[in-house]
Parts: structure tokens; C-alpha cells; sequence
């Protein structure tokens, strides 16, 4: 069946409408982020530093930019018109490798305090006895940290599979 033109009846929408059919929901915000996290996790287990992720909206691409910024990653964003989807995010990170059998302590930068016996104490993160990821106090100039800290001691398994702010954090490996 052929159409006029004067036939087609024309769609109206408002500015706001078409903003927000633009920028997209909260929710895709949230799922993009999660799949650009799961994309970054899968290479980090097949040893990469590296992905390149596009995305069709530039506000979710600079919404993921910033955030990846935040976490540490090194992002650069462009617009790509040679693909379907026309921002082209490449990120990279660092590679950490980590012993799967050493113990490791997480202490937090810029936590260190003196307290009222004039011993230095530090906060570190920590999973706790429920398998949350917490904070914790220990004495960085104890000879033995391990005997001072064996709640504190985390694997580089329980690293891998923590929130991106404890994966923020370095590593100190501890001697048992």
C-alpha cells in the first residue's frame, strides 16, 4: 500500500520527551555500567589490560567515562563513525598480579593515626566473619603484622572477587 504524505500523521512529542528518550533511565545507565564492568573483569581474567566498548548515546558513554575515571581506569572516549554505535570508549588499567597462595593486608592510604598510647594505627579493609568487605584498625610498625592481624588477612582470590574500592587499595603481601 503506497502512502501520501498527507496521509501520514505526524508524531508531536515535547523537548523533555525527547530528551529523555535520549539520554536513556537510570536503569540503562546502571546495566551499561554493569556490562562494561563484567567486559572488564572477563579480560582481566584472561590476563588483558586493555577493551575497546562502544556506545550509541553520548550521555551514557560520558556518564561510563566518568565513572571508570573515578575508579582509576585510564578512559579515553571518542566518536567513531565508522561502527553502528558512534562513541568509542578504549580503557585500560594496570596489571596486577597477584600470588593466589600469599596473604595480603589491605591498608587504606592517608588512614594512619597516632593514638592516645602514641602508636601508629592504620585502617585497612577487611572481610569480615559474614563475608562482607569492612574496616579495620591495625599497627603498621609491629614486627609481625600477620599475629597481629589474622582477621585482616586477605587471599588474592577474596581481591578478585571484591567491590572496585577495595580493588582501589594496594596489596601489601604478609609473610605468615
Amino acid at each position: 500500500m503506497l502512502t501520501y504524505e498527507k496521509d501520514v500523521i505526524p508524531v508531536k512529542m515535547t523537548a523533555r520527551e525527547a530528551h529523555k528518550r535520549s539520554i536513556g533511565t537510570e536503569e540503562d545507565y546502571i546495566e551499561l555500567l554493569i556490562d562494561v564492568y563484567n567486559f572488564i573483569h572477563e579480560e582481566v581474567d584472561n590476563r588483558n589490560t586493555s577493551i575497546d566498548y562502544w556506545i550509541d548515546s553520548l550521555y551514557l558513554a560520558d556518564r561510563v567515562f566518568n565513572e571508570l575515571v573515578k575508579q582509576g581506569y585510564n578512559v579515553n572516549l571518542e566518536k567513531d563513525m565508522g561502527v553502528d554505535k558512534v562513541w568509542h570508549l578504549s580503557i585500560e588499567w594496570e596489571n596486577v598480579d597477584l600470588d593466589p597462595n600469599k596473604k595480603y593486608i589491605l591498608p587504606m592510604e592517608g588512614s594512619t593515626i597516632t593514638n592516645t598510647f602514641g602508636e601508629k594505627v592504620q585502617r585497612c579493609a577487611f572481610k569480615n566473619k559474614l563475608g562482607v568487605w569492612d574496616c579495620g584498625s591495625f599497627f603498621p610498625e609491629k614486627d609481625d603484622i600477620a599475629l597481629y592481624t589474622p582477621n585482616y588477612l586477605v587471599t588474592a582470590k577474596d581481591i578478585e572477587e571484591a567491590p572496585e574500592w577495595v580493588k582501589a587499595l594496594e596489596p601489601v603481601e604478609v609473610e605468615e
